[in-house]
């Protein structure tokens, strides 16, 4: 017992963050060699603080929780991690116990779990082929995911999980930590210049096109929170209002996002773009309005350290309608001379933060 509480100190005191290419939500699969097909039997977030929960789909609101206790990069590339972990929620046979498991990088982007042949946690990495080897992937674009903790919520039932989620997340072993993340509708994804505009900043573009806030709530911690993201630019909420949401449903979505983002990251600095007038909503301007509105006097009263950047005003002209110069030719989605308001307005921020 004396033994076994020195060694768990010691790997407790050798922690190490989780690398930036495990983080993330996974497709947890059988994967077959010879076919190279995969078997999808759950998932498998990895935090970055070296906490990994799996639910399983034949009981997908069963969450087993593991933490590492030490993580060994034992080809000094990167590339092969042995790993030791409790388990403190789970199987009882591994509850409370320390376990060994190897990780490795595979070229397609798979994260693949090593074996040991001899029963023993040797610092040699073996590939397991069996029918029955298990990969981490993100390559199926056909896997099934869910909040890993309100497994009620069903995240890939999205319309935008195929063609835009997915690739974000495939997207997180290339992305650079501690960057200025931009997150938020097709406003940020189309923001084509953000590095010719914050050319001082490394800036990372997470905007996912047709997204209400709503959806920036549910996907934040699966492609925000695994950046380590220094500042977070934030921009929704004029997607909801077309789909109908009055402004206070989109004041009660903005009252759960920012808590979301604070219980991991209590305090970065986060800056809200205000809803801009476009005139292809100019039937909708004023819920548009209230919206902001809402908003500004939420992060006033509730999250005084969140900064309401106000890009309305500038937008508009002096009887109070959207500037069409602002706009490309559907009249929704700024064109070069609007995103030089949006850049200003952001680049003073940031100069304050």
């Amino acid at each position: 017992m004396y033994n076994g509480c020195i060694r768990l100190h010691l790997l407790l005191a050798a922690f190490t963050p989780t690398p930036m290419w495990m983080r993330g939500l996974w497709c947890v699969a059988q994967y077959t060699e010879s076919s190279q097909t995969y078997t999808q039997i759950g998932q498998a977030f990895f935090y970055n603080n070296g906490t990994i929960t799996h639910n399983f789909l034949d009981n997908l609101a069963f969450t087993q929780v593991t933490h590492f206790l030490t993580i060994d990069n034992t080809d000094e590339t990167d590339g092969i991690y042995q790993v030791y972990t409790n388990t403190t929620q789970g199987p009882p046979e591994y509850v409370n116990k320390a376990s060994c498991f190897w990780y490795r990088q595979m070229s397609n982007g798979d994260v693949a779990s090593g074996r040991q042949s001899n029963g023993t946690c040797t610092r040699t990495f073996e590939l397991d082929t069996t029918s029955t080897a298990i990969r981490y992937t993100r390559n199926p674009s056909t896997c099934h995911f869910i909040d890993d903790e309100d497994t009620n919520l069903v995240l890939s039932d999205t319309s935008f999980e195929k063609n835009q989620i997915l690739a974000l997340d495939r997207q997180l072993p290339l992305a650079k930590r501690r960057g200025i993340v931009f997150y938020g509708s097709s406003s940020i994804r189309l923001w084509s210049n953000l590095s010719s505009d914050f050319p001082y900043y490394t800036v990372l573009n997470r905007g996912f096109g047709g997204s209400a806030l709503t959806q920036c709530l549910r996907e934040w911690k699966r492609i925000v929170y695994p950046l380590e993201p220094s500042v977070i630019i934030l921009y929704a909420g004029e997607n909801d209002i077309a789909a109908g949401n009055s402004p206070s449903n989109i004041q009660s979505a903005f009252r759960r996002l920012i808590p979301a983002i604070r219980r991991f990251y209590p305090n970065i600095p986060i800056g809200y773009i205000s809803v801009k007038p476009s005139p292809y909503r100019i039937d909708k301007i004023s819920k548009l309005n209230e919206t902001n509105i809402r908003i500004q006097g939420d992060i006033k009263l509730l999250f005084p350290d969140v900064t309401f950047i106000n890009i309305w005003p500038q937008m508009l002209t002096t009887d109070g309608q959207p500037r069409r110069e602002l706009f490309g030719s559907d009249t929704l989605h700024m064109n070069a001379k609007g995103y030089a308001i949006w850049a200003k307005a952001v680049n003073n921020y940031l100069s304050t933060v």
